[in-house]
């Protein structure tokens, strides 16, 4: 579809079935992520210089201590599993801790799986995640279908449409747990800040889940420099801090006993407790003297090292400074590349002998590797530009791996270069393939600054910013918009396009800015009429999403409509975003064409999302389910769970109307946890505030209260207006059921911030009124909303609207007929929720009037409709108002419902295992991994007194669920 393929790169749901050859990722190092040789034991391992020497692990019993007794647990019984970041500056001994994990774990029995992030490393993605699970890919098999897809096409083992992160986590997961059941499970990461953000991503998602299985996972993480460009990580921590003198002391003992007093304080001094201070300074002191020695006490520690290692490259031979810069510009090269590239360069392996001889590098398959990192950064400052280039070049000339030749020869161009651009773009379109949207944005941006054109550079940085914006970088990528400078027409109109939608979609996903209708119009008025009209009409339907989720003036819904209107085009965009827009007196019209635009946005989830919201503010709630439910199937398939959870918390919200409360909740919370695992805290703060009003209409005002508490904490920074009103929804039934009618009546008067909740919430606005004394208030608010039920011809309304006026009519003759109306409505629209309220206060107009056998009839109808879809709080009402009325309830002493047994994942995981989907299948359908399906069953059992699989639809329908 034309409208569709218009939005480049916008959403992979757009471009998704088509099956890309992907290059394969780089060959893998030998032996690195396989249990690495370590020192000879435990107490030996080497402090503050972990890849050369055995010094003692002086000064860190309390986190050996910590350590150990983590790894310990894992093999005990009942193993739980754990994450932990050790962080610390440079040389502080965070891989002398991770050395010794890896040498107690092995001798404990644990399996280790090992990675390392290399400094100024090509960034293709998911090469550290690579490097770390290779030893596992024999048990990929066993992983369900599409997580099995997804890591094989990450890791360019297959052909696949392009995996979203979530899936490539959660495979990644199941593989270390598969793993898990036969051995327990040691990750260690080294040097966590130079690891590929993909890997970074995937490696979080890990620590955040470990607990249920005997897996532990170490990461060592720089605390300056390039440690502030990961994504958020809240994992455990580990400070490393300076040794304290005596530790120094005992330490400095061990590597220069023979030191003077007079250079021995100096180095205790100048080292500030670093442990690599003071194993590299007491060596750059022997070779230039006390006086020579570039120790500077006003620089940072790391500086101070750099400086102490430059010393030591000083008296090398031309030929070996040249190879050292030759092996830090190599990136992990394999040991025969370098010194392919050494030759060329006319180098030859005598250049090595130096290097080694001072313990430099050391030389292994997996190539030439730096005693400590600080040395290659030290390398790294003292290179002449020219050298770095020639070193790239040669690189380049005979590394294998198309990507990483690339990215060699886009750090040897110092000019404007076309050519390295383009092959830039295509490493960042492969990288897209694979999943690795940081990469490509990484790519994408290099190919920017390498573009002479200014309109082909602006639509590099466009694409750059799309990439950031999918893997969640939004600072990222409004800085990358920044950069694309202001928009003319020789911008072209891809551009102008892709950049409109993007700062569209960030202010309603993730509190970015929103475009203002002047912003909008200038954008218009770069797209000529009616040359690029889908273009426009493109541009003018995400403005029309993002004015009713902001509530945005009238004026900018006005603007928007007359330029829709005067847009020619035949995609369903427009009519979608016309109907977003509608005012009462076109609703009619728009209800009719809503499900004619079904079949034609059927496989464009965010189009059918937006006809979800227009069905919602015409009020046609089945249209509205319908196109929700859709969005998330179509979201599912093309495996975009970004897009999947903003349709499940619309299917929530319907649910909620149409008074089927537990499956609402179930819905919201799902959406929840998903927007957690994709960090997208402003749809999750959607979802949780959804789930507030679940939680008080089943009458767990306790779980609302925290629900609100926790979405205004995720929205705090620009909630929507929609967030905003759902929140001040489920305060105002909390307030209301506890009986502080007035403060009710405040929280939803709030409501009116977004139209359509007002209207939704006039009911509850009318009693709180009448309860408080203030029925004045709301008179023309009922007036209005019945104005809008006649426009929308919609009968859920017409039920609010009979069941206001009929509080409003007090004791009069006419509530009892405005209340028959009101259940009459609700029964047309199937709201079990809205009849059943209806009733208990028919019911209570009907006893204040001694009409007590038909008092008895309405609350009795009202009280099993309650109690059958687990409105708590209300039916214990319905309950005293009955026995008011002269009648014992009927009700089943202790029941209790399935959602109150099990958490809101233990019960979607059991409804599924009742349908009779196998653990793989669930694990697939609701992205948790195979084993944590089997883990919940393994719960669910007891709690609702079952022993097998086959007895679940049975407890599960005792227990008041539908299934």
């Amino acid at each position: 579809m034309d409208h569709v393929s218009s939005l480049v790169h916008l959403r992979a749901s757009v471009v998704e079935g088509t099956l890309v050859k992907r290059p394969a990722l780089p060959p893998l190092p030998a032996a690195e992520s396989a249990n690495p040789p370590g020192p000879a034991s435990a107490v030996q391992a080497a402090h503050g210089a972990p890849r050369t020497g055995a010094h003692r692990l002086v000064g860190r019993d309390e986190e050996i201590r910590l350590i150990v007794e983590r790894l310990d647990g894992l093999c005990s019984a009942g193993p739980a599993g754990s994450a932990l970041i050790i962080e610390g500056d440079a040389g502080i001994g965070k891989s002398s801790l991770l050395d010794l994990a890896v040498q107690h774990g092995a001798a404990s029995g644990v399996r280790v799986l090992r990675c390392t992030g290399l400094q100024a490393a090509s960034p293709l993605g998911y090469t550290g995640l690579h490097e770390l699970l290779h030893p596992l890919m024999p048990l990929v098999d066993d992983l369900p279908p599409r997580q099995r897809a997804a890591l094989l096409t990450a890791f360019a083992l297959d052909e696949g449409a392009t995996p979203d992160r979530l899936l490539v986590g959660l495979s990644a997961l199941g593989l270390l747990e598969e793993a898990a059941r036969n051995q327990p499970l040691l990750v260690a990461v080294e040097d966590l800040q130079w690891l590929d953000h993909s890997s970074v991503h995937v490696l979080n998602f890990i620590g955040l889940r470990v607990s249920a299985a005997p897996i532990t996972l170490l990461a060592t993480l720089r605390s300056d420099g390039d440690a502030d460009a990961l994504p958020p990580l809240p994992i455990e921590r580990l400070r490393l801090g300076p040794l304290a003198e005596d530790a120094a002391r005992a330490l400095l003992d061990d590597v220069a006993a023979d030191l003077r007093p007079a250079s021995r304080g100096r180095i205790l001094s100048e080292s500030s407790g670093n442990p690599l201070a003071l194993h590299e300074l007491p060596t750059a002191l022997r070779q230039h003297g006390i006086e020579r020695t570039t120790l500077h006490a006003h620089l940072p520690i790391t500086k101070r090292l750099e400086r102490a290692f430059l010393d030591q490259l000083l008296p090398l031979p031309a030929d070996s400074r040249s190879l050292l810069v030759l092996a830090a510009a190599s990136d992990g090269a394999q040991l025969q590349d370098i010194m392919a590239a050494a030759r060329r360069l006319g180098l030859g392996v005598e250049a090595l002998s130096p290097l080694e001889e001072r313990g430099l590098v050391s030389v292994g398959d997996s190539g030439l590797r730096f005693r400590h990192p600080l040395l290659r950064s030290a390398v790294h400052s003292a290179a002449r530009t020219s050298e770095w280039v020639e070193a790239h070049l040669a690189l380049a000339a005979v590394t294998a791996g198309q990507d990483r030749a690339v990215w060699h020869r886009a750090a040897a161009a110092l000019e404007w270069d076309e050519t390295v651009a383009g092959e830039l773009e295509g490493v960042a379109a492969r990288a897209h393939d694979r999943g690795a949207q940081p990469e490509a944005m990484s790519a994408y941006r290099r190919a920017a600054t390498l573009t002479q054109d200014a309109r082909e550079r602006a639509r590099r940085l466009a694409l750059a910013a799309e990439a950031a914006r999918s893997a969640g970088m939004t600072a990222e990528a409004l800085e990358l918009l920044e950069q694309v400078g202001p928009l003319s027409p020789a911008s072209g109109a891809e551009t102008i396009t892709q950049v409109a939608l993007i700062r569209t979609i960030l202010s309603l996903t993730a509190a970015a800015p929103a475009p203002s209708s002047n912003d909008f119009e200038e954008i218009l008025g770069l797209l000529p009429v009616p040359e690029e009209n889908e273009r426009r009409v493109i541009v003018l339907w995400g403005a029309s999403v993002l004015t009713r989720g902001r509530n945005l003036p009238s004026a900018d819904w006005d603007y928007l409509r007359r330029n829709l209107e005067a847009t020619r085009t035949s995609s369903p965009l427009k009519p979608a975003a016309l109907a977003i827009l509608a005012p009462g007196g076109q609703a009619a019209a728009m209800r009719d064409r809503l499900p004619s635009l079904i079949p034609q946005l059927a496989e464009f989830p965010l189009g059918m999302l937006s006809l979800a919201i227009a069905a919602e503010s015409l009020q046609d709630l089945q249209t509205s389910l319908t196109c929700w439910e859709l969005s998330r199937e179509r979201s599912y398939n093309q495996g975009a769970p970004a897009d999947e959870l903003q349709a499940l918390r619309g299917k929530a919200n319907v649910l909620l109307l149409r008074g089927q409360l537990r499956e609402g909740l179930a819905a919201a919370e799902y959406s929840e946890r998903m927007a957690a695992d994709t960090q997208q805290q402003m749809i999750g703060s959607f979802a949780v505030a959804t789930a507030a009003r679940a939680h008080a209409l089943l009458g767990d005002l306790d779980a609302a209260t925290a629900a609100i508490r926790r979405s205004r904490e995720l929205s705090r920074m620009a909630p929507l207006a929609m967030i905003s009103a759902d929140l001040r929804w489920a305060a105002g039934l909390i307030a209301s059921q506890r009986g502080r009618h007035r403060d009710a009546l405040i929280e939803f008067t709030h409501v009116a911030v977004h139209s359509t909740r007002a209207l939704w919430t006039i009911a509850d606005r009318t009693e709180a009124a009448v309860r408080a004394g203030r029925a004045d208030q709301v008179r023309d608010n009922v007036d209005a909303a019945d104005e809008a039920a006649r426009a929308y011809q919609s009968a859920y309304l017409a039920a609010l609207v009979a069941r206001s006026r009929a509080l409003l009519a007090g004791d009069d003759e006419a509530a009892g007929e405005e209340f028959e109306k009101s259940v009459a409505a609700g029964a047309v629209e199937e709201s079990r929720l809205e009849v059943a309220r209806s009733r208990l206060l028919y019911g209570q107009w009907l006893r204040r009037r001694r009409s007590q056998a038909a008092a008895r009839e309405q609350l009795a109808l009202a009280l099993t409709e309650f109690d059958a879809i687990g409105a708590r709080g209300y039916a214990d009402r319905a309950a005293g108002e009955l026995r008011a009325a002269g009648e014992t309830p009927h009700r089943a002493p202790g029941h209790s419902w399935a959602h109150e047994k099990l958490t809101a994942q233990e019960l979607q995981v059991a409804r599924l295992a009742a349908k009779g989907m196998s653990n793989k299948e669930i694990a697939d359908s609701i992205y948790l991994s195979h084993r944590t399906v089997s883990s919940h069953l393994y719960r669910v059992y007891p709690k609702l007194g079952i022993t097998s699989r086959a007895q679940l639809a049975a407890a599960l329908q005792d227990s008041g669920d539908d299934l």
